[in-house]
């Protein structure tokens, strides 16, 4: 069976067509589209589409109720993953194709923080309330950048009542090649994820080159994705004054084109990936080199 191919980066795409998008760190960033203008990111979702995307996810990533209290004119967090959720059924209609739709299941709070998560009770009923707004609206339930065992493990089991298809992705971001931000092992959360029994285990938001690095860890589970950032990993001097896994991740990093991010894709597949897309500074450009390669097999 052919990979399935995600879509490209929402941000890098906003930002590309001169998008305001301001810090995930400190305000809404992408979230920030959808409350302002979601005609922008429903074209973003038909792009995506025409350049070859078997799959797209919902826009909510920023759109959680710890992160929207940052702007307090914001609608509910609920409104906005329906929204979110209306836009790529509208993008699937206008396109006429059979593009399945994954529901975002972000982190609560800052990406890569996983010390500022909430407890497990705020944490379930935040999945729980999403999940309700997606069963039987989308084709898969995606718990996407999960920075630690306890956010990934809670997401997933929480999205297995609402999807009969979860897909638990963890990033390794940060100077700890094989850790999750949490300073915890890849290993030990993939191990953990198996106990979930879900359809997939990903991981994303980390180097091209570093994300082929899990590709051994992953293959424990019956099925494995990656959707990388289009960057390698560049050793840099200011690598040992920066403690922050984003930060580290930043600057020490070389940008690669579409058609050098290709050359990974293709290794992800020869060594069985099912699901292959792109996270950070991709584009639909990208999609496309993906396409070529899935249609060539």
């Amino acid at each position: 069976m052919k990979p399935l191919i995600l879509d490209s980066a929402l941000g890098t795409e906003l930002e590309n067509r001169g998008e305001y998008l301001p810090s995930f760190k400190t305000s809404i960033w992408s979230a920030y589209s959808l409350i302002h203008n979601p005609e922008v990111i429903k074209q973003i979702h038909i792009d995506n589409i025409e350049a070859g995307a078997d799959v797209i996810t919902t826009s909510n990533y920023q759109a959680t109720p710890e992160l929207l209290k940052r702007e307090p004119t914001a609608p509910a967090y609920e409104d906005l993953a329906k929204r979110s959720l209306e836009l790529c059924k509208e993008a699937v209609i206008k396109t006429g194709s059979n593009t399945k739709i994954a529901g975002c299941y972000p982190p609560i709070h800052v990406t890569f923080r996983p010390d500022l998560s909430s407890k497990e009770k705020t944490l379930r009923k935040f999945y729980s309330t999403l999940g309700s707004i997606y069963k039987n609206e989308v084709d898969v339930i995606i718990c996407e950048t999960m920075a630690s065992i306890y956010e990934g493990t809670i997401a997933a089991s929480t999205a297995k009542n609402y999807s009969d298809i979860v897909w638990l992705s963890w990033t390794t971001r940060g100077n700890k090649l094989n850790r999750l931000p949490s300073t915890e092992l890849l290993d030990l959360a993939i191990e953990e994820g198996l106990k979930l029994d879900i359809d997939c285990q990903l991981v994303n938001c980390v180097h091209a080159d570093t994300a082929s690095l899990a590709i051994d860890k992953l293959k424990k589970e019956k099925s494995f994705g990656i959707y990388a950032n289009s960057s390698i990993y560049k050793k840099n001097k200011l690598e040992g004054f920066v403690s922050d896994s984003d930060e580290w991740h930043y600057h020490n990093h070389q940008h690669i084109k579409p058609d050098q991010y290709k050359d990974f894709v293709v290794q992800w597949i020869q060594n069985g990936a099912s699901v292959v897309g792109g996270c950070c500074r991709t584009t639909t450009e990208h999609i496309k080199e993906i396409k070529k390669i899935v249609d060539n097999l």
